[in-house]
């Protein structure tokens, strides 16, 4: 009878220390799915699967940003766990799974220019007018009368000084190839033009960001030329950078502007020409 009453009190306590385990040890429950971790910061994401135990998280850059409008700098492409990017929440792992967290950036070269642009900055402001000078004497004397330097091809485009842009802005038909051929030829360089917003709409679910059609000439004008610029998900205030004497609280549709913007580049699905805005003047 003692043999009995000792086997069933070690059955109970074995059934007791199987019950106070969870059963998932080694494991580790994925957060939010694949596709909510979308969008977010990268590194909210990295402490979310670091809290849920996993062990094995890694980051991936895309260097694939021109200007951060349509991402941002470490805004998440996608998240794999175990190789896969359609995992759902909740879901257990071994907590020693690679989880690999890809996200979009600035190519470093970029960074590393932009980091140093204060310093080469306040370099060449420490400097005095007499070496200035002086450095601008020895220059003249160096160059050639026939000088094509980087200094030269950097000068912004305009009808008057560039005959591939006159061309652009003069073609009726706007998916004529010579723009898509210009947009890459150019990408990156600044033009300068008069022109005037022919559509304006929000961007998404934004209440405070439009996407911008400009055409070239004035609003009113019976015939139409070039191609269909667009400034993608601007603010009015902070990105339009607008300049002169006459800066209204808002625009609108209509509004005839004098526009300096570098080029993004050429869709050739949508037609539109993409350009970033450097300044942008009421006319």
């Amino acid at each position: 009878m003692k043999k009995i009453i000792s086997i069933i009190i070690a059955c109970i306590m074995i059934t007791l220390v199987g019950c106070s385990g969870d059963g998932h040890e080694g494991e580790a429950k994925t957060p939010s799915g694949s596709s909510v971790q979308k969008g977010r910061d990268y590194k909210e994401v990295v402490n979310d699967f670091k809290e849920k135990g996993f062990k094995n998280t890694k980051t991936e850059k895309l260097e694939d940003l021109v200007t951060g409008w349509l991402a941002k700098d470490g805004e998440v492409e996608s998240v794999s766990v175990d190789g896969d990017k359609d995992y759902s929440p909740d879901e257990w792992y071994s907590n020693d799974v690679e989880v690999v967290i890809t996200y979009h950036t600035f190519p470093e070269k970029e960074k590393r220019d932009t980091g140093s642009a204060d310093e080469k900055s306040s370099a060449k402001n420490d400097k005095s007018t007499n070496d200035k000078e002086d450095k601008s004497n020895s220059e003249t004397k160096e160059k050639p009368n026939n000088d094509t330097s980087a200094e030269s091809e950097q000068e912004i485009l305009t009808v008057k000084n560039n005959e591939d842009f006159a061309a652009v802005l003069a073609v009726k038909n706007e998916a004529d190839p010579i723009i898509g051929e210009f947009a890459k030829k150019y990408a990156g360089r600044t033009i300068e033009f008069d022109g005037y917003i022919a559509n304006m709409m929000l961007h998404g679910n934004y209440k405070t960001r439009y996407n911008i059609l400009i055409l070239a000439g004035d609003y009113g004008d019976t015939t139409f030329s070039g191609p269909n610029f667009q400034f993608e998900d601007v603010n009015i205030v902070s990105d339009l950078k607008l300049t002169g004497s006459n800066i209204p609280d808002t625009i609108g549709m209509g509004e005839n502007l004098h526009i300096t913007a570098a080029v993004e580049g050429y869709d050739e699905n949508s037609g539109l020409f993409r350009l970033d805005p450097i300044s942008t003047e009421i006319r």
